[in-house]
C-alpha cells in the first residue's frame, strides 16, 4: 500500500547514501535550506535524464533562493555516480535502498510501465509546501516551485536587525 503525501504534511525523513560518498538525512538538510526532492526509478529513462538536466540548469537560480536539490532513486550507487558525471549534475543523487520512494507516494512500476517521477519542495520545518506526483512537466514545475519559494520569504526575515547588520558587515569586509 502506497502512502499519499499532501501539502502541509511532514516530509518523511530519510538517511541515504549519496553519490558524494556521504550519508544524507533530510532532517539535517532542512534547517539550512529548503529542499527540492526529485524521485525517480529508471536512470536510463530519457524523461528522467531530461528532468535531471533541467534541474541542473536551474541549479544556480535555486541556490540563490537557498534551495538544495536532491534526486532519489533505487539504482545502485555506481549507476547513479555514472549518471551524475555523464549529465554533469551539480547536486547529489541518493540511493534509495529502503523504499523511501513508496513512503513519498510513488507507485511501484509494473512491467512495461513508464517511470513517472515526482517532485517535492520541503521547507525548513520539514513540511511539504509544494508537490507534483506524478510530475507532468519539469519546466512547469520549476515555475511553480519559484512561486512557492517567493511565498516563503527571506530565510533571514526573522532575524533581528543587529544580526543582519553583522552578517552584511562580515560579507563586505
Amino acid at each position: 500500500m502506497t502512502l499519499r503525501i499532501s501539502i502541509d504534511d511532514e516530509a518523511p525523513d530519510f538517511d541515504l547514501s549519496s553519490t558524494e560518498d556521504a550519508l544524507l538525512t533530510l532532517r539535517d538538510e532542512v534547517p539550512r535550506s529548503l529542499v527540492v526532492l526529485y524521485f525517480f526509478r529508471d536512470p536510463e529513462s530519457e524523461r528522467v535524464r531530461s528532468d535531471l538536466a533541467e534541474l541542473a540548469a536551474a541549479w544556480d537560480s535555486l541556490g540563490r533562493s537557498h534551495v538544495k536539490v536532491l534526486a532519489v532513486a533505487p539504482a545502485k550507487l555506481p549507476v547513479l555516480k555514472a549518471l551524475q558525471v555523464e549529465l554533469g549534475l551539480p547536486f547529489a543523487l541518493l540511493r534509495d535502498d529502503r523504499d523511501f520512494l513508496e513512503r513519498y507516494g510513488l507507485e511501484a512500476l509494473e512491467e512495461g510501465q513508464a517511470d513517472l517521477p515526482a517532485l517535492y519542495l520541503v521547507n525548513r520545518k520539514q513540511v511539504v509546501i509544494w508537490l507534483e506526483n506524478p510530475l507532468t512537466s519539469m519546466t512547469a514545475a520549476l515555475v511553480a516551485v519559484g512561486a512557492a519559494l517567493k511565498s516563503q520569504g527571506s530565510p533571514t526575515s526573522g532575524y533581528p536587525a543587529s544580526v543582519i547588520n553583522r552578517l552584511v558587515d562580515h560579507w563586505v569586509n
